[in-house]
């Protein structure tokens, strides 16, 4: 696999704890990729981190990633030490197999935090190729302001009439008119028996996908039609079925 050598464009946060960084490559020329897939950053300790790509292959003039930092100490604060302060970030790509494939069946996205990263790539590229089936997306968030992208993804809903969008807070206050709980639990009882037509993606962490994959087992989903990357690692490994 080709090692790309990168240049910081920007760093933004976007929320309390979710920072944008935009990459640029040396040579102004980006690998191939597919909406949902992910690259591996080099470190310089040499350790190597996965990290889903945010914007869609039809952008070309950046590589967007999104990093979630928390008030202690982590590998996201070292990744975006390195992002703001290095001249040369390394990377390789792109890896996974969880994008959208041609076929019949709608779609339904289950996320939540970060995991709304590669599902960004996939939805925009799913967009900008007129994807004609039904998509319905449900993002999970621990309150309000987990919704890092909440007015980006309103828009879509607005621009885009075969998409739905539904977020679920599970600390929701008084004032919080939508879905409350998990987005699984949440997408289970609108769904229901016709979960097993449709093509499910998942994408957070891995306690997350674990749980929200063994709960559409048990409700009529079908496991071939189950995607995630971690759920791949998982089945490669004989870990899961």
């Amino acid at each position: 696999m080709t090692i790309y050598v990168c240049k910081t464009k920007d760093v933004v946060q976007l929320s309390e704890q979710v920072f944008r960084v935009r990459l640029n490559s040396e040579d102004k020329n980006l690998f191939n990729f597919q909406g949902g897939q992910y690259i591996l950053l080099h470190m310089p300790s040499g350790e190597l981190v996965p990290l889903s790509i945010a914007s869609p292959p039809e952008q070309k003039n950046f590589l967007e990633l999104h990093l979630r930092l928390t008030h202690t100490p982590s590998l996201a604060a070292e990744m975006l030490d390195l992002f703001r302060q290095s001249d040369e970030i390394k990377i390789e790509g792109a890896f996974g197999n969880c994008y959208l494939k041609e076929g019949k069946r709608d779609i339904v996205i289950i996320a939540g935090g970060t995991g709304f990263s590669p599902i960004k790539s996939l939805l925009e590229s799913a967009f900008d190729k007129n994807e004609q089936r039904q998509i319905n997306l449900y993002l999970g968030a621990q309150n309000v302001e987990g919704l890092y992208q909440n007015e980006l993804i309103e828009e879509w809903q607005k621009k885009h009439e075969n998409f739905c969008y539904t977020p679920v807070i599970i600390d929701a206050d008084s004032n919080w008119q939508g879905e409350r709980g998990f987005p699984h639990q949440v997408a289970v009882e609108l769904l229901k028996e016709s979960l097993a037509e449709k093509e499910i993606f998942i994408a957070g962490s891995e306690p997350m996908v674990m749980a929200v994959y063994e709960s559409l087992l048990g409700k009529a989903a079908i496991k071939e039609q189950i995607h995630s990357d971690i759920l791949d690692i998982k089945r490669e490994s004989g870990e899961v079925e």
